[in-house]
């Protein structure tokens, strides 16, 4: 009896981290600290739940609490599985595409946690507590240099035109990144490709708290 109330707390207080993990990402764009530790904890959360279940199922609460995660399952499945898809890649971690510490507490990182959804470039401010995003935004690089492309000429297709073109990178395909500069409301960044370098300006407005 005392070893099921112990791992019955331990439950409570797993749902209770996991409950201020979304409040906090929800409201301040925060989580625990380190990438996997919301991970860890969310698995944990998930693997108790069964014996949980098993060990107290002649609870009326218990047998309520189940149909009603039985019931939450569902509805993320129904809109097109959106939402259970969102959950899979961001608590496997395998929604992560790539990231680089760039020194400074800071780290810059792609992922996608939706299967229609594009890619999302973050960058994330390591705390003592609690992690911070500190800016969210589309993957893509547009660089200052051009490529030329061919185009024929739908009248005569001997003639062939060359036209310039504007080249888009994407961080999700970067190989590593460099802090070259870092101010209270932007960073640049070099970011190094198989076959291009690029340095780019990220903006966005510090937010201090006692974790930073």
């Amino acid at each position: 009896m005392a070893n099921k109330l112990i791992l019955l707390r331990f439950y409570f207080f797993i749902s209770g981290l996991i409950i201020l993990n979304i409040c906090l990402y929800s409201f301040a764009r925060m989580s625990f600290t380190g990438y996997w530790s919301d991970r860890v904890i969310f698995w944990l959360w998930l693997l108790a739940t069964p014996i949980v279940v098993f060990l107290f199922w002649k609870k009326i609460a218990t047998k309520i609490y189940f149909w009603l995660l039985i019931a939450g399952l569902i509805l993320t499945i129904l809109p097109m599985a959106l939402p259970f898809f969102g959950i899979l890649l961001s608590g496997s971690g395998s929604g992560r595409l790539n990231h680089f510490n760039l020194g400074n507490n800071i780290r810059v990182q792609t992922v996608n946690y939706g299967v229609m959804g594009r890619p999302r470039l973050q960058i994330v401010k390591d705390g003592l507590l609690f992690d911070k995003i500190k800016l969210e935004d589309g993957d893509e690089i547009f660089t200052n240099d051009t490529t030329w492309i061919e185009v024929k000429d739908v009248n005569d297709p001997r003639n062939i035109i060359k036209s310039p073109e504007l080249k888009t990178l994407e961080i999700r395909d970067a190989k590593n990144a460099k802090l070259i500069n870092q101010t209270d409301t932007s960073l640049t960044v070099k970011y190094f490709f198989e076959k291009d370098t690029v340095e780019t300006i990220h903006v966005f407005i510090e937010k201090t708290s006692f974790n930073y």
